[in-house]
């Protein structure tokens, strides 16, 4: 006999299980609709053309107006006297007084210091001094102290390489010019040969006053004709640096030296550094490098042009554009193209050729500072 609780209970199950299934075939259905539409909108932005750059709907108009472009770099410049020869002196006794400046350029005949009250002079020759020269003596030495005195007109002779009486007595005449005793002979001590005169001397750092000198010491340093010029360059700023860009040197007498960058050295102990030299082959600092001091460097102020100040009618630099044939352009405010030729750009602003000022041109995004005026 069938089980009547069980048969009046099924019709009561399908009636509880009806709501249930038609809440999960519309959830069901609710996401395949999302899903169509998410899909479909995404086909549509891959198969959507790219946007036109030159006719884009966002830009800013802006004016073209006349002004300036200029980028400059503020670094400090190193300046250093790197000696070319050390000459030795056989002067011995005690420094009694110093007249070089460090520096400074020595003509011959002049006095660098004083041993025992006794002055020391400069000359020029390739054979340092040796021995005392009196009458009777023959030789290079001799030659360079003929070439001395008729330098310094106390000498007509011939320049033989002879020490005669006609040299004695222009011996004797110039010491009694120096103030020393006038025996006709120049003793080894007295001179101090350097390879050319005139020159820019040194003295060496023991050469002082009251330095007890023994004779056969370093007493003068030969320098090249000015110091070498250098500036470190910080790795963001060495990759716009290049040769031929000008520079400004600021000096301790107030004045400005004009110098250009030759060359740059990359890597190395120093790291990368740019090398300068005197305008068209000319000399840094001319006639005022005694202003750079000895031994020590000098750290000076400077002002590199990374672009040189032109000036003319300025754009943003974001108006000019390239267009796909690759002809560079500004959009005029109507949208048609005028072609333009760059003629420098730094900072955001670009000085053109084939606009004029007062031109409506479209920059799309925000102006930058100084468009139109003067950019640095």
């Amino acid at each position: 006999m069938p089980d009547l609780l069980a048969i009046g209970e099924q019709p009561m199950d399908d009636h509880l299980n009806r709501p249930r299934r038609r809440l999960a075939w519309i959830s069901g259905f609710a996401v395949l609709l999302l899903v169509g539409l998410v899909g479909g909108w995404s086909l549509r932005a891959m198969l959507a053309p790219a946007p036109d750059v030159l006719h884009a709907p966002g830009f800013t108009l802006v004016a073209a107006q006349q002004g300036s472009v200029e980028h400059t770099l503020r670094l400090n410049t190193t300046a250093r006297w790197s000696p070319d020869a050390t000459m030795a002196g056989q002067a011995a006794g005690t420094v009694t007084e110093v007249h070089l400046v460090p520096g400074a350029e020595v003509a011959l005949g002049e006095t660098l210091f004083t041993v025992d009250l006794r002055p020391v002079v400069a000359a020029d020759g390739a054979v340092p001094a040796f021995r005392d020269l009196r009458r009777g003596a023959v030789g290079a030495d001799v030659t360079q102290v003929q070439h001395l005195l008729a330098g310094l007109g106390y000498w007509s002779g011939q320049t033989d390489g002879r020490f005669g009486e006609s040299l004695y007595w222009a011996v004797r005449a110039w010491q009694r010019d120096l103030g020393i005793p006038q025996d006709g002979v120049v003793r080894r001590g007295d001179l101090v040969f350097v390879p050319e005169l005139p020159a820019r001397l040194a003295l060496d750092e023991a050469v002082t006053v009251g330095a007890a000198l023994a004779g056969g010491e370093p007493v003068v340093q030969v320098l090249p004709p000015e110091p070498s010029f250098r500036i470190a360059l910080p790795e963001g700023q060495a990759r716009m640096v290049a040769p031929g860009m000008a520079v400004e040197i600021s000096h301790d007498g107030g004045g400005v030296w004009r110098a250009e960058i030759v060359e740059v050295r990359r890597g190395g102990e120093t790291g990368t550094v740019a090398l300068l030299a005197g305008v068209d082959g000319g000399s840094v600092c001319g006639d005022e490098c005694d202003l750079v001091p000895l031994p020590q460097e000098a750290l000076l102020s400077s002002v590199i042009h990374v672009v040189p100040r032109v000036e003319g009618v300025t754009v943003p630099a974001a108006a000019v554009v390239t267009t796909a044939a690759g002809e560079t352009v500004v959009v005029l405010e109507g949208g048609e193209l005028r072609p333009v030729e760059v003629v420098a750009s730094a900072s955001g602003v670009a000085v053109v050729e084939g606009v004029q000022p007062g031109e409506q041109v479209r920059t799309p995004g925000e102006v930058p500072d100084g468009a139109g005026g003067d950019a640095r």
